[in-house]
């Protein structure tokens, strides 16, 4: 009987095993935008994955949750997926969501994108050695505050004044307002600070600005912002106000100029990375990707509609020009 027994729990723990190997690791995608938003940006994260021989529905599964700019529900999205206990969580999307994910887990993996430095957020120890169950790419935007003001100006040489919208519960707002101030003062340019973090406030903000009617306006890296694109691209158009933006989604959905890193890049590195995880690599030992290419984008046809003339050598440098 004994060995009877033995025969038996071997030929279940056989059949077990292959049942084991059969299930798919499954990524808890926590996206702070939506995805109509950020479709292209998923795709590159595929993309990375596939590199590495992750094809969804073929050996990997999504568990999407998406926050639609309202990060007021991140808390409880973050925290849906980690009750599902998946493999590795995927945060992006805006500062907040890999704040969330890492609020929600210490244990699962998980694998972000991120506009601010996360040594000073505190999600991770150090850019080569990140500790602890987080990595990803910072996409380094908000150091680019300044040289958006700068390429402002040289869209407008005589700029005088000019408007920097954020939104106002950053985490590192007062570090980006204290670091765009700085470079106005050194371009001659007086700055105002339009701050919106609901779409109320957005339309309250951009009434006022209507009023001031400043020479420019520049827009700070945030997801509910980029989220919000559209209407801050149509305000822009309707005041006729010179604009750049801190991603290339604005100046593909109409807005006149953009300067960024390129984000699907970096996105696709998380992808890279997300599959690295999956095959057992420690997120903590992962150094955070940071980019190594910008890219100017100037959409001519959006000067053409507000009456705008830039200058040739500042068209002459873009990366790409949108006719």
């Amino acid at each position: 009987m004994i060995r009877r027994r033995t025969v038996v729990a071997s030929g279940l723990a056989t059949l077990a095993a292959p049942a084991r190997a059969q299930q798919m690791p499954v990524i808890g995608y926590l996206g702070g935008r939506s995805l109509a938003t950020d479709a292209h940006l998923l795709q590159a994260v595929k993309d990375g994955l596939k590199e590495s021989g992750f094809v969804e529905g073929r050996n990997v599964n999504f568990e999407f949750r998406w926050a639609d700019g309202d990060f007021s529900r991140l808390d409880r999205l973050a925290k849906e997926l980690v009750a599902l206990k998946p493999d590795l969580l995927m945060a992006v999307g805006g500062t907040p969501v890999p704040i969330a994910a890492k609020a929600a887990t210490s244990t699962i993996p998980i694998v972000f994108t991120i506009g601010f430095d996360p040594v000073s957020l505190k999600l991770v120890d150090s850019l080569a050695r990140p500790g602890g169950n987080a990595t990803g790419a910072m996409l380094l935007a908000s150091a680019l505050e300044g040289k958006r003001l700068d390429l402002l100006k040289e869209m407008q040489p005589g700029l005088g004044s000019a408007a920097l919208l954020v939104n106002s519960t950053s985490a590192m707002v007062n570090q980006l307002e204290a670091d765009a101030q700085r470079a106005a003062a050194a371009l001659g340019i007086t700055l105002h600070f339009a701050k919106a973090s609901t779409v109320p406030e957005l339309d309250a903000a951009l009434a006022d600005l209507a009023t001031r009617k400043p020479g420019g306006l520049a827009v700070s890296i945030d997801g509910f912002l980029i989220a919000e694109r559209q209407r801050i691209i149509a305000w822009a158009a309707r005041e006729r106000v010179p604009a750049i933006y801190p991603t290339r989604d604005f100046t593909d959905a109409g807005g006149l100029a953009s300067y960024a890193a390129r984000w699907a890049e970096s996105y696709r590195w998380a992808g890279i990375y997300a599959a690295r995880v999956l095959k057992g690599a420690k997120a903590g030992d992962l150094p955070i990707q940071q980019p190594t290419a910008y890219e100017l984008v100037v959409n001519l046809k959006t000067a053409r509609a507000q009456g705008l003339a830039l200058p040739a050598a500042f068209t002459a440098r873009a990366d790409e020009v949108i006719e």
